[in-house]
């Protein structure tokens, strides 16, 4: 009989292939989707972002698209024990020095303030405008976007005086689910790093272009996202792209572990940020391979090396896609290191 080894969190899960059921990986965790899902599976292993079922019996489509399938060797989920760190750089030292939590505190307290950031709707709009006045302000090439009439994407390039015309992208969805005054964590702290971040760089003289994308519609399906990587496509420029990095809540920690998540053709990418995350930040790295539910997706399957960075989903926020997901829930100290990990791979990326 042909047997698989599935590793999981450093465990090795031993499985016969044939007769197992098929396994699916589950691509949401909605808690209205969860709660669909709920009688139609049967959990094999919940790791972080990682989490395999099996299927009860027949199962309607409205719960199958949030499932994949997949033969367990596709997917992984682990600690990064071993990161080793690299030579660091005096010059990135001193870049992520620069960063200022009470600055990532101050713009996610801005977009908190609006009382829904809902895709489509004016106060998101006004967001939106928020966003782009401030990109611009630090003397971007800055314009909207849209997915869809009234719901837009902010781009910002500070333009490389290198030969080449490649892309480094740093994003983060500035839209909410849309509960009243909240989304703090769920996406105002990716977005007020995002632009922390760029307040840093905009003293950089970088050889590549640095893009940054405040993406629309992420709540919705990954609506601005799926857009752009399309209008890339087309256009032939996603072939310019040589990094993406996607920020979606970075905002509540207790362990300083951060999730690293991509597909399996980019786990050394993984491996390379857990080991920037070593050398320049406090965090300590766990490496999800199953890319799912964020606006990363799109430029993984559009073919750019992409990676998620995120807040360590085995002790997410409490209040995730609910009212009480609030600024003074934000871990500002660990949104920080989450900038400082995102500046260093840049800037890394900038010089070779």
């Amino acid at each position: 009989m042909k047997r698989v080894l599935l590793t999981l969190s450093g465990a090795l899960l031993l499985l016969s292939a044939a007769p197992q059921k098929t396994m699916y990986q589950v691509m949401s965790s909605h808690p209205h989707d969860v709660k669909e899902m709920s009688p139609y599976i049967q959990t094999i292993s919940h790791q972080g972002r990682l989490w395999l079922v099996n299927l009860k019996g027949k199962t309607p489509a409205h719960v199958m698209k949030h499932l994949r399938a997949t033969n367990g060797q596709d997917v992984k989920h682990y600690l990064a024990q071993e990161a080793k760190a690299f030579a660091s750089s005096s010059q990135i030292t001193d870049f992520i020095n620069r960063i200022d939590i009470n600055s990532i505190k101050h713009d996610v307290e801005m977009l908190s303030n609006f009382k829904t950031r809902l895709a489509g709707t004016a106060d998101n709009q006004k967001a939106t405008a928020q966003v782009q006045e401030i990109l611009t302000r630090l003397g971007f090439s800055v314009q909207q976007i849209c997915y869809t009439s009234g719901a837009c994407s902010v781009i910002a390039d500070k333009a490389g005086d290198g030969p080449s015309n490649d892309v480094i992208m740093l994003m983060g969805h500035l839209d909410s689910v849309g509960k009243n005054f909240a989304g703090a964590d769920d996406n105002a702290s990716g977005t007020a790093v995002l632009l922390e971040v760029a307040r840093v760089l905009k003293d950089y003289n970088n050889k590549k272009t640095i893009r940054f994308f405040a993406t629309n519609g992420e709540e919705g399906g990954l609506y601005g996202a799926e857009h752009y990587a399309s209008v890339l496509t087309n256009s032939g420029d996603i072939k310019k792209m040589v990094l993406a990095i996607n920020m979606d809540m970075v905002g509540y920690n207790s362990n300083g572990i951060v999730e690293l998540e991509t597909d399996s053709q980019y786990e050394d990418l993984a491996k390379w940020f857990a080991s920037l995350a070593t050398t320049y930040t406090g965090l300590k790295s766990k490496i999800t391979i199953g890319a799912w539910g964020s606006d990363h997706v799109p430029f993984i399957h559009a073919g750019v090396p992409t990676l998620l960075t995120i807040e360590d989903w085995s002790t997410k926020t409490p209040c995730y896609h609910m009212e009480c997901d609030k600024p003074s829930t934000v871990n500002y100290k660990y949104a920080g290191e989450i900038a400082k990990l995102n500046l260093a791979a840049i800037m890394t990326k900038d010089a070779e």
